[in-house]
């Protein structure tokens, strides 16, 4: 048998209280009795892939979510530094130091970080905070807001 002999057959979602009657119908006709029509076999198809189609829908939507809420989380440490809360004089924040101050992972810092472009928003949030956090929340974070509430 082939390694991805899956793909040479097709998968169909039936009922389990139909696929009861198929059953039963069969037991007492005989196992070459006909009882399902081409259409109902189409509905289970389509019922089948449905079902499949969503599970991904959903996976890729609860992807999106997760990510929303951690670039929020990100945000927040970031208003947070730049405001003052945080903020020392003496050191330039780097990706290090941004998941340190959002106890966040490293990966997941670096990734914002790299993602978003801060080497060039860090200047800006210098110059003027409030202002660069408020363009840098529309420009940047407009998708992650959406999902992140």
């Amino acid at each position: 048998m082939k390694k991805e002999s899956y793909k040479d057959f097709v998968y169909l979602k039936i009922p389990k209280d139909e696929w009861e009657k198929i059953e039963k119908f069969a037991l007492e006709k005989g196992k070459h009795a006909k009882q399902l029509s081409y259409d109902d076999l189409i509905r289970y198809k389509f019922a089948y892939e449905l079902g499949i189609e969503s599970k991904q829908i959903s996976a890729s939507e609860a992807t999106r979510r997760k990510k929303a809420k951690k670039d929020i989380q990100i945000y927040q440490a970031l208003e947070n530094y730049f405001t003052g809360l945080f903020r020392s004089e003496f050191e330039r924040i780097n990706p290090y130091k941004l998941s340190k101050i959002a106890k966040i992972n490293y990966r997941t810092a670096k990734r914002f970080w790299e993602e978003y472009n801060l080497d060039k928003w860090i200047i800006e949030f210098e110059k003027s905070p409030n202002e660069a956090l408020k363009r840098f929340k529309v420009e940047e974070l407009a998708e992650s807001l959406v999902y992140g509430k």
